[in-house]
């Protein structure tokens, strides 16, 4: 049963109350009966009325994903350059008192 003006309503109601956007944005689609782009809207437009610097944190949440993937290979890197064969050598003969 289709409603005329009831994305409207919700969006009102999702505008003055965080309770009600909370709901919206973390519920499925299908739970709130709104297709996936209204539904995308809708948790985008929450996002701009609760969060004050919404654009911000999620282009830094691209860029802090992208640094991510690098963190495998620097770890690598360090690891490698932390042994060293000779220095390994002449610590195992060191006498400890």
């Amino acid at each position: 049963m289709k409603q005329a003006g009831r994305p409207a309503k919700v969006r009102a109601a999702m505008l003055e109350s965080n309770d009600v956007a909370g709901v919206i944005f973390h519920s499925r689609g299908f739970l709130v009966c709104f297709n996936a782009k209204t539904h995308s809207k809708f948790r985008y437009d929450t996002m701009k009325s609760w969060v004050s610097d919404v654009n911000k944190r999620m282009t830094d949440s691209i860029a802090h994903r992208e640094l991510a993937l690098k963190f495998d290979k620097i770890i690598g890197s360090v690891r490698t350059s932390f042994y060293n064969p000779t220095l390994a050598a002449k610590a195992s003969t060191r006498v400890r008192i």
